[in-house]
Parts: C-alpha cells; structure tokens; sequence
C-alpha cells in the first residue's frame, strides 16, 4: 500500500453509518473495549500538548470530537475557556452530543475539506479518529495548513505495529475478541464494533505513518506507542 491510498476510501461511508448506529453505547463500550485505557491516553496527549506549547491562551482545534470526551478533558485539564475550543465532527448527531455535554460550538465536516483559513489554530487535537480519515494524507495536509506556525497537532489513536506478528495479534484481538467484549457491554449493538478491524485493516504501519507526517509538513516531537504497539500517543509540529 502507497502513501496515497492510505485511508478508509470507499469504506468510509460504511463506517460513519457504523458510528451512527452505535452512538447510544459509543462511550461505554470503548471503555470495555480498550480496558480503560482511551482516557489515559487522551490524557497523556492533552499532558505533552499543554507542554509543548508553553502557554495558557492557545486555541485547539478538537478533530472528529465525536461525543465530546476528548473536549471535556481539555477543558478540564487545560483549563480552557470555552471559546478556544472549536469542535469538528462529520456526523451531526455526534456533534449534538458533544456540544450538548461541553458547550462549545462546532463545525460539521470531514478531515480533508476543512472550513477555516491557513493558519487559524495554535493547535489541534484527535482523540481516536484520524484513523476514520477517508484519504490520510489529505486529512494531514488540511490540519497542517490551518494551525499556525510550530502549531502543534496530538494524535491518540490505534497504530499498526511494523512487526507482522504483533499486527496479527491485534488485528484478531478487533475482529474477534472486541466485538465478543463489546457484545457484553452493550448487547447487539456492541457486535458493530467489529468494525473497528476495518480501520485497524487499513491503518500504514507505525513507521509508515511517522514518514507520511513528515512528508505532510509536520516534525515528529513525540512519538510514544503502547499495547504492543498498536496504540500511539504522538505529538507533531508543523514545520
């Protein structure tokens, strides 16, 4: 697979239904799924971008905020105000949730066409849904043009590790065993998940990834990978 086809394509479509069908069990089940650790990570990252960039008054930009988890532990955390905090989510009902639970405002629409002029934001952050990007390279490309000069972008998300062995593992951990786990969470709905083993599917590899935000015009400042390397922590820099 090139660079260029890196991304859901034709599959997207099919995996944003996927989402809107089980919002109901959206927050529940991840955390059954990923045995608590979606909101350690997310904090991790928020823990690495309010480092990096040394300042109180700095705007994020929350991608594919979904229900607005990734949101609330920034306003938490960073101890923002409300109006430095923009969501973007491609599905509307995702959105109503999210800005019913933060109060912020938001913006329906996807990673590759997004609505705001070059260099807009300080920041942005992705709790779990560049993977959902229907052209990868395009998604970083759009964010790297909106954040401002050394305008930083955190990515928490699944990875793919470079080890075929390792990747095997947790390919049948999210085509078989998630789905199993989820079930039990969240009844029928919780079989959806299975899903999940699409994006896993259609991920680069960890090394693959790291080279494609370079190439995007972002510098690697961190990049930490957990789970055997199929979950990734990574804070990126435009250059």
């Amino acid at each position: 697979m090139t660079n260029e086809e890196f991304g859901l394509k034709d599959d997207w479509s099919s995996i944003q239904k996927t989402l809107e069908e089980i919002i109901p069990v959206y927050d529940k089940t991840n955390r059954y799924i990923s045995f608590g650790t979606d909101l350690k990570l997310r904090k991790r990252g928020l823990e690495l971008l309010k480092e990096s960039v040394g300042k109180e008054d700095f705007t994020i930009l929350d991608l594919g905020c979904g229900t607005g988890r990734m949101a609330m532990q920034s306003l938490q955390m960073l101890h923002k105000e409300k109006g430095s905090i923009v969501l973007l989510d491609p599905l509307k009902q995702m959105m109503r949730i999210a800005k019913s639970k933060t109060g912020l405002d938001g913006v329906i629409a996807v990673f590759e066409n997004l609505p705001f002029k070059p260099e807009t934001f300080d920041s942005a952050a992705a709790g779990f849904a560049i993977r959902d990007a229907r052209n990868l390279r395009r998604a970083l490309e759009e964010i790297d043009s909106l954040l401002k000069r050394k305008g930083k972008l955190v990515i928490v998300d699944l990875s793919k590790p470079d080890s075929k062995f390792k990747t095997t593992l947790i390919g049948f951990y999210w085509r078989a065993l998630a789905p199993a786990i989820a079930f039990i969470a969240a009844g029928s709905l919780g079989l959806e998940f299975g899903a999940l083993a699409k994006t896993f599917h259609r991920l680069p590899r960890n090394s693959e990834f790291l080279r494609l935000v370079k190439e995007s015009g972002f510098h690697v400042t961190k990049a930490e990978f957990s789970m055997m390397g199929g979950a990734c922590v990574l804070l990126l820099t435009k250059v």
